[in-house]
């Protein structure tokens, strides 16, 4: 059995690989109207968190690390399309448009969308397929997805891989 960690590499690993043989992608059915034209690619349970604070780096010289502090903002059900993601919260509902993301990038937890000095992770249970949806649906690109080697081994632990 994969623990979930694993499984997201699974379904990253299956997702990518199906983008690059270029099967296309259908919407889904949104779970709450959307614009005109506009349609779903993934809908996922989401909590939102925003980046606090100053880094603090700590260590000794030859080593430091950052310590990070994200507060949570909000919990809802994200629903990616190409250009935002909508958050379906309450009591209103909140967008993370892509055109005005700085910066963006993946951690074992989230998706990290930066707006200039503000930064937002969008924590779903599949962090690393999440990855491969955003960057193929918002950007029209395939990321570069190295797997692990310990999850490569886990793959093989139960069978999916020789």
């Amino acid at each position: 059995m994969l623990s979930p960690f694993e499984q997201d590499w699974w379904d990253a690993w299956n997702l990518w690989s199906a983008l690059g043989q270029g099967v296309q992608l259908q919407p889904l059915p949104p779970p709450a109207s959307l614009a005109p034209g506009e349609f779903a690619y993934a809908v996922e349970p989401c909590e939102v968190q925003r980046y606090d604070g100053i880094r603090l780096a700590f260590g000794n010289t030859d080593r430091h690390a950052a310590a990070a502090h994200w507060r949570t903002i909000d919990n809802g059900t994200a629903v990616l399309t190409p250009h935002r993601v909508h958050l379906l919260t309450r009591p209103t509902p909140q967008d993370f448009g892509l055109a005005m993301v700085t910066r963006m990038w993946t951690e074992h937890d989230g998706t990290v969308l930066a707006y200039g000095d503000t930064q937002y992770k969008l924590r779903v249970p599949r962090p690393v397929w999440f990855d491969v949806m955003l960057n193929h649906v918002a950007f029209n690109r395939r990321i570069d997805l190295v797997v692990p080697p310990f999850v490569q081994a886990a793959w093989q632990r139960v069978g999916l891989i020789r």
